[in-house]
């Protein structure tokens, strides 16, 4: 996957014909999903092609032993995160998806307190079964980690209409 980084920051919140969905995504995944928030994750493009993420690495990645880097599962943690927002985004709706598969290579160390981008497509849908890959690159477009994975679509888990709805429901 090709990302050109120095594109305009696109905010559908800003966008007068940005889809709800998309409101509704960005909104859980800025603001109450609790990875996001500790990645200081900003969604920069939410379409059903791609999704687009920057963050930056914390302190509690840190690694013994990496000189000051973040631990090679990070790259596996944030992937896996940002694989389920591109499953919500191409299917258009929030829906329960469990991880089934993911293979992350590792290509360079993240250093602690980097802002890194994070893209993700989710390019297949079989059945039940969303098919994605995508990328970590530094902000000077240097590929740290690429991945792949599958995802179950309408597994047990949270109730996103539910929080959407807020605490009221």
């Amino acid at each position: 996957m090709t990302m050109n980084i120095r594109q305009p920051r696109m905010s559908p919140s800003n966008s007068s014909d940005a889809p709800p969905w998309a409101d509704l995504m960005k909104s859980f995944f800025s603001g109450s999903h609790q990875l996001f928030a500790a990645l200081d994750m900003e969604p920069s493009k939410i379409a059903a092609d791609e999704v687009c993420v920057f963050a930056t690495i914390p302190a509690f990645f840190s690694c013994e032993g990496e000189g000051g880097c973040a631990h090679p599962g990070a790259y596996t943690i944030i992937l896996d995160t940002v694989f389920g927002f591109s499953v919500f985004a191409k299917i258009q709706r929030p829906q329960a998806i469990a991880t089934i598969n993911l293979k992350t290579d590792y290509l360079r160390p993240i250093e602690i307190g980097a802002k890194v981008i994070c893209s993700a497509e989710c390019f297949a849908i079989n059945g039940n079964i969303a098919r994605t890959r995508g990328q970590i690159v530094d902000y000077d477009g240097r590929p740290l980690a690429s991945a792949a994975g599958a995802f179950m679509i309408g597994s047990g888990g949270p109730d996103f209409a539910r929080i959407a709805e807020g605490p009221h429901a």
